[in-house]
């Protein structure tokens, strides 16, 4: 009986962590649609909505897992901690419409997704499952790659204040 309930308790423990991957995304979808409606136009605003489509994508999928488990799959966008805290603070300092504070918000938020696929990885469940470990994988290398853009684009985006400064002072 003890082997059933531990059994039982790693699914709990894999249904809890695709559930907070779900929420996660959910959380970025909010953020990035916050992002795009309060931005000016501009180059962000399609790079955004691929991240919102990347992430809706994410979340069915993992429900799909999730209701596999015979889980109740999250439908909401709170998540306790930072990835919580960080979609919050990127959406006051969306308001700002102040492109470097949007793409650091942006990219602490990945980043802290990141860090929790990584966590999820790491189950024995998910190692146990490799549909689900090469999905996870997946979404994680892809969220890695948004990332990168968001970094580069931060990167410009302080190379060009910095040239407009030396301009301004020739």
């Amino acid at each position: 009986m003890t082997h059933l309930f531990s059994m039982t308790t790693q699914y709990d423990v894999l249904i809890l962590a695709l559930n907070e991957l779900i929420e996660i995304n959910n959380s970025r979808i909010d953020g990035y649609k916050k992002a795009t409606d309060d931005m000016d136009g501009g180059d962000l605003k399609g790079i955004f909505q691929g991240m919102i489509h990347e992430s809706e994508g994410f979340a069915e999928a993992l429900t799909e897992h999730v209701i596999k488990f015979d889980g109740e799959p999250a439908t909401e966008s709170t998540v306790v901690g930072k990835i919580h805290q960080a979609w919050l603070d990127f959406k006051a300092l969306i308001v700002s419409d102040n492109r470097e504070t949007i793409l650091s918000s942006c990219e602490f938020g990945d980043k802290s997704a990141i860090e929790v696929y990584e966590t999820t990885l790491s189950l024995e469940k998910v190692k146990a499952s490799p549909e689900l470990e090469n999905l996870l994988m997946a979404q994680k290398s892809s969220i890695s790659e948004s990332l990168k853009i968001i970094q580069s684009l931060k990167s410009s985006s302080h190379d060009a204040k910095e040239e407009q400064k030396v301009l301004e002072n020739q």
